[in-house]
């Protein structure tokens, strides 16, 4: 069975709780997603630079490169691909260093692992160089068995040939701001997400059709916002400014409210009447907004 989904991006600034840049697509997953958020963002704030915090799905080594090309910080927790590895007592990449100046690894029993010429494309698209220890050493090696198989000859490990924006990434996700940073990225990015869900009850899409769907979503997401800068402003701070830099806003919002009011009272006039023990009207979701 196919089913048509929506994933949708939103990025919200941290004073506010606006959503400042936003997007709707259909990719089955975030990992691609948080360089051009960013740089939507940054653009909408009109910024030089950016923070930028998200969760682990948006972890992409590509997408992180971008994004310190672009000149924006970001924040995202790497997941731990090796856990299986090192429950078992076996060594994982990360115990293995690297040594910039001389351009080698070094294996916990302290061997280097040099670099071999050319470089290995994985299915990705990524070039990785080659890092090998020699066969001499891993054959007599104590700790041979907690890092080689029983038919391996050697060790060897691939970097990727921009790994130091991941290195420089990692020791950013080290230091103690990171923890507070990711935290705060929790309140900012879901409360968008649980107004809409809470309070206006919206839970899935009602539209169908890319283009309908995205429509849809940027409705939402301006009566989000505009909720948002009510809350902060007031009405009364909000008219007081429409009447002094928009005259004819105030004029426009009143219209808009008088032909929405009617189409409400139009609406209630004609809603079926339902009769019957626990009937009621569903619409089935198609996708979930978040």
């Amino acid at each position: 069975q196919v089913v048509a989904g929506y994933n949708v991006q939103i990025a919200v600034d941290d004073r506010h709780k606006l959503i400042v840049a936003s997007n709707v697509v259909n990719d089955g997953n975030d990992s691609g997603q948080l360089h051009e958020m960013a740089v939507a963002a940054k653009e909408a704030l009109g910024v030089e630079t950016l923070q930028a915090a998200a969760d682990g799905g948006y972890y992409n080594g590509d997408t992180l490169r971008a994004c310190e090309i672009d000149d924006i910080v970001a924040y995202v927790p790497e997941a731990n691909k090796n856990n299986r590895l090192a429950k078992q007592g076996r060594f994982t990449l990360k115990d293995f260093a690297y040594d910039a100046q001389a351009d080698v690894y070094r294996c916990p029993a302290g061997a280097e692992l040099r670099p071999m010429e050319g470089y290995k494309q994985d299915v990705g698209g990524k070039l990785h160089v080659r890092y090998a220890a020699l066969q001499s050493v891993c054959g007599v090696c104590p700790l041979r068995s907690r890092c080689l198989t029983d038919k391996a000859r050697r060790r060897e490990v691939h970097r990727w040939q921009h790994q130091d924006v991941i290195d420089r990434h990692r020791a950013r996700m080290a230091e103690a701001d990171a923890a507070i940073i990711m935290r705060r990225r929790a309140a900012l990015a879901e409360h968008p997400f649980g107004t809409l869900k809470c309070r206006a009850g919206y839970r899935h899409f009602l539209l169908r059709g890319f283009q309908k769907v995205r429509g849809e979503w940027s409705l939402m997401a301006l009566c989000y916002n505009f909720a948002r800068v009510l809350s902060i402003l007031g009405l009364d701070r909000f008219l007081a400014y429409l009447a002094k830099n928009c005259p004819n806003g105030l004029n426009l919002l009143l219209t808009a409210l008088l032909h929405v009011a009617a189409w409400l009272q139009i609406s209630v006039t004609r809603r079926p009447a339902c009769s019957g023990r626990g009937s009621a009207i569903t619409r089935t979701a198609l996708s979930n907004a978040a």
